[in-house]
């Protein structure tokens, strides 16, 4: 199991207070997401209190093959199919642009991903990181998407998480000197490696 309970309940608190989360029941699987990460695995492996959590947002549990968007002060409104699959889509489609593993390294508040050997380097919000048992996000190789995305899978568990780049004409150039300083070496490297 690859999704932690304690930390996907939190993240589906927050998401509550802020922009809200959406669930979709698809038969035997459940998707959750946010504009930041996104899960989907088996109804039974579902943590309890995950489920808990949603049922008391909701009121109910989701009933089968509809989409809702949940939010405070609100009711759960049913979200159109064809969004829902353009979400999804943006959160599981593109192809795979290579792997990228944890570095001991955090900048402004993200987590650091880099791809093996040195290379690009990708920054995660450390509270989605939250919504995987840490020996995951840790010690597992994520795949990176080229739709600006990290994911880990296990069986039928899928955590898809947002990754940043600050590499963009929108950043302060000081970020963009650094963020290059960070590409050109190799993250991973130990003192007693080199």
């Amino acid at each position: 199991m690859i999704i932690d309970e304690s930390g996907l309940v939190r993240a589906i608190k927050a998401a509550y207070k802020t922009d809200g989360y959406c669930v979709l029941n698809h038969g035997e699987q459940v998707t959750i997401y946010t504009d930041g990460w996104y899960i989907r695995c088996c109804w039974n492996k579902l943590p309890r209190k995950v489920l808990a959590t949603i049922v008391e947002h909701m009121g109910m549990i989701p009933d089968g093959n509809n989409a809702f968007s949940i939010e405070k002060d609100g009711d759960p409104q049913i979200v159109m199919p064809d969004i829902v699959g353009q979400d999804i889509s943006q959160w599981t489609g593109g192809s795979n642009k290579g792997t990228a593993t944890l570095v001991p390294l955090m900048f402004q508040g993200l987590q650091i991903y880099q791809e093996p050997d040195g290379g690009q380097c990708y920054g995660v919000d450390p509270a989605a990181l939250a919504i995987m048992e840490r020996m995951t996000a840790e010690h597992t190789t994520a795949i990176v998407s080229d739709c600006g995305s990290l994911s880990w899978q296990a069986g039928d568990e899928l955590v898809v998480v947002g990754a940043t780049r600050k590499t963009s004409y929108w950043v302060k150039s000081w970020e963009r000197d650094v963020w290059a300083a960070m590409e050109g070496v190799d993250l991973h490297r130990r003192e007693d490696q080199e």
